[in-house]
C-alpha cells in the first residue's frame, strides 16, 4: 500500500527544510500575497484540532471528496498526528517548522472496502507523505507540497449535531465486520429526519417510514415500514432490503462536513451519507443576523435589499448598498467565503443620521461579517443557516421568489409610497425571454389600455436593470400630458427605468434605487382576494 521510506527521518526532515526554506517558500510568498502574514505567529496549538478533507489533488485537478468517503486529519502536541480515510486508520508523527509542515510515512490499518475507496485512501497517504508546507486561514487548512503546488484542503468546521440539516442522499453501505461498498448506481437511495421524530426515505426501488430518537449522539431508528417496487434487477431489491435490517442495527450518528455517518452499536459505519442542498438556483436574502452570544443585531426589513447567491465555487450578492462578489468554497455541509471584493466605483454605506432606525453602515458591516465567518451551513425546510466554526448560527435566510410567473400589480409608488390612484391597476409581467410588460394605468381612446414593453437584465443577486421602455402614445400629446392618469404614468415608467435592484417574495416585490424604496407590487391573485 503506502510507500515506506527507509531513510534516517532525521536526514529527511533536514534536507526537507532545506529544499523549502532556501527556494520554495520564497517563491510560494512571492506567488500567494499575505500568505506570510497569514502564517504570522502560527503554533502547533492552531493546528489541533480535528481537520475534515474537502477537496484533495487528483491528476493535476483539485477534486471534492468523493460521496459517502471521508478523510481526517489530527494534528496534537507538536508531534503526532492520526485521523482516517475510507476505509483506514493511521497514526505517525509530524514536524511543524515555520510555515513547513512534514509528516512521516506510515503504514495505514485497513478494513475490506471497495476498490474506489481502496483508491482514495492510496491518494490520501501518497498526498499526505508530500506535505511540505501549509497555509492556515481561519477554518480552512490547505496543504502544499514541496514546490508550492496545493495538494488537500480541510475544514476544522464544527458542525451541529442535528441530522434534520439536510435530506441525505445515501452514498456507501457498510457491514457489521467493517468492510463498505457504494449503492448500485442509478438507484439513490436516500432518508430525510423530520422534525417531530419521523424518518422517510427512498431504497431505490421502493419507500420506507419510521420513527427515530436522538439523545446526545445515539439514535434509535424503530417501526420501519416498507414496501418495495419496480426493482429492476435482483441486487437492486437485495440493496433496498439491506437498507432497511442495516436501519435496525443503527445506535449512533455523527454530522460530518462531508456529511452523516449512522454508525452500529460497535462504532462502525453502516451508511454514508451525503447531504442534498440545492442551492445555486436561488437567490437567498437574510432575515436575521446574530452576533456572539447569539443576540439579534438585524433583521427584518433592515436587511431586505440584502442578498447572497452561491454557484458551485462563486457567491455574488448585494449589501443593504453595494454589490459584491466573492470565491466560495462548498463541500457537503462545509462552507467558506472569501476574496470579498465590492463592486468598482461603488461607495461606502452612509452614516445613519440623527433619528433614522436603520443605520445603512452597520447593517452593512454585520452582514459582511456573518458571510466571512461562515464555516458550514444548513437547509432546514425551506430556510438556510450560516454556522460559524464551532457550530453556531451566525445568520438565517430564506429563498427569493421569482421575478418570472405571476403578474405584479403595483400597491405603492414612489419614495413616499403613496397607493396609485385610478381604476385601472399598473402592472408588470416578467418573462424568461428578458421581456417585461404591463399596463400603465390609463384608459386611451375606444375603452383600450395603454401597455408598456421593456427589456430588463438581473446581472446579480438582488440586481435589475430596466430598459428600453416603450409605452403607447395616448400621453405623447401635450395637452394629455396634464391628465392625472397620465402624470401617474410617467412617474411609474420613469421609476421602472431607475429600479437597480429588487427584492422577490412570494407576498410582494419591492424596487430599490440604492437603498431607497421607490415601489411595492403584489401578485395579481392576492390583490385581487383583498377587493
Amino acid at each position: 500500500m503506502s510507500r515506506r521510506h527507509t531513510s534516517n527521518p532525521f536526514l529527511r526532515r533536514l534536507s526537507h527544510a532545506l529544499v523549502v526554506v532556501l527556494s520554495v517558500t520564497l517563491l510560494v510568498t512571492a506567488l500567494t500575497p499575505g500568505l506570510a502574514t497569514a502564517q504570522d505567529g502560527v503554533s502547533a496549538r492552531d493546528l489541533e484540532h480535528e481537520w475534515q478533507m474537502l477537496t484533495y489533488r487528483l491528476d493535476g485537478e483539485m477534486v471534492p471528496v468523493p460521496a459517502g468517503i471521508g478523510a481526517t486529519l489530527l494534528l496534537f502536541g507538536g508531534e503526532d498526528a492520526w485521523g482516517g480515510a475510507a476505509c483506514s486508520s493511521y497514526k505517525t508523527e509530524y514536524v511543524l517548522e515555520g510555515k513547513n509542515l512534514f509528516i512521516d510515512p506510515t503504514e495505514p490499518d485497513f478494513v475490506e472496502c471497495d476498490v474506489a475507496s481502496r483508491e482514495f485512501d492510496d491518494v490520501f497517504y501518497e498526498l499526505l507523505l508530500q506535505t511540505a508546507s501549509f497555509t492556515l486561514t481561519d477554518s480552512i487548512l490547505r496543504l502544499r507540497d514541496e514546490i508550492g503546488d496545493l495538494t488537500m484542503v480541510f475544514t476544522r468546521a464544527r458542525i451541529d449535531q442535528d441530522p434534520t440539516a439536510a435530506r441525505w442522499d445515501l452514498a456507501r453501505i457498510g457491514s457489521a465486520d467493517g468492510s463498505i461498498e457504494p449503492v448500485i448506481m442509478g438507484l439513490s437511495p436516500w432518508l430525510e429526519f423530520l422534525r417531530g421524530g419521523s424518518v422517510v426515505g427512498s431504497l431505490g426501488c421502493g419507500r420506507f417510514l419510521g420513527k427515530y430518537a436522538t439523545n446526545d449522539g445515539t439514535v434509535n431508528i424503530s417501526d420501519v415500514q416498507y414496501r418495495l417496487f419496480d426493482c429492476p434487477t435482483d441486487s437492486a431489491a437485495a440493496q433496498a432490503e439491506k437498507i432497511v435490517a442495516t436501519l435496525d442495527d443503527i445506535a449512533a450518528y455523527e454530522v460530518l462536513p462531508a456529511g452523516l455517518r449512522l454508525q452500529d452499536a460497535n462504532g462502525i459505519t453502516r451508511l454514508a451519507l451525503t447531504p442534498v442542498l440545492d442551492l445555486a438556483a436561488r437567490t437567498w436574502t437574510p432575515t436575521v443576523i446574530y452576533d456572539d452570544l447569539g443576540n439579534p443585531v438585524a433583521e427584518g426589513n433592515e436587511l431586505s435589499t440584502s442578498a447572497v447567491k452561491l454557484q458551485a465555487q462563486d457567491a455574488d450578492g448585494g449589501t443593504i448598498c453595494r454589490p459584491f462578489t466573492a470565491r466560495g468554497l462548498r463541500s457537503g455541509l462545509a462552507l467558506t467565503i472569501g476574496n470579498f471584493e465590492f463592486a468598482k466605483n461603488t461607495k461606502p454605506c452612509r452614516k445613519a443620521k440623527p433619528g433614522e432606525e436603520v443605520n445603512p453602515r452597520a447593517v452593512e458591516r454585520f452582514f459582511k461579517d456573518a458571510l466571512l465567518a461562515a464555516a458550514s451551513h444548513a437547509l432546514r425546510g425551506s430556510e438556510l443557516e450560516f454556522n460559524d466554526v464551532d457550530g453556531n448560527t451566525l445568520m438565517r435566510l430564506e429563498p427569493q421568489a421569482e421575478l418570472v410567473g405571476p403578474t405584479w400589480v403595483v400597491t405603492r409608488l414612489g419614495r413616499q409610497g403613496k397607493r396609485p390612484t385610478g381604476d385601472v391597476p399598473l402592472t408588470a409581467t416578467f418573462t424568461d425571454a428578458g421581456l417585461v410588460l404591463g399596463e400603465t394605468g390609463v384608459v386611451a381612446a375606444g375603452d383600450r389600455l395603454n401597455t408598456y414593453l421593456a427589456d430588463y437584465v438581473t446581472p446579480q443577486a438582488t440586481r435589475l436593470r430596466i430598459e428600453g421602455i416603450d409605452a403607447g402614445g395616448f400621453c405623447n400629446n401635450a395637452r394629455r400630458q396634464k391628465r392625472k392618469d397620465c402624470k401617474q404614468e410617467k412617474t411609474f415608467l420613469d421609476l421602472l427605468g431607475q429600479a437597480d435592484r429588487y427584492i422577490a417574495r412570494e407576498t410582494d416585490l419591492r424596487l430599490y434605487r440604492g437603498t431607497d424604496f421607490i415601489m411595492r407590487l403584489e401578485p395579481e391573485y392576492l390583490v385581487a382576494d383583498e377587493e
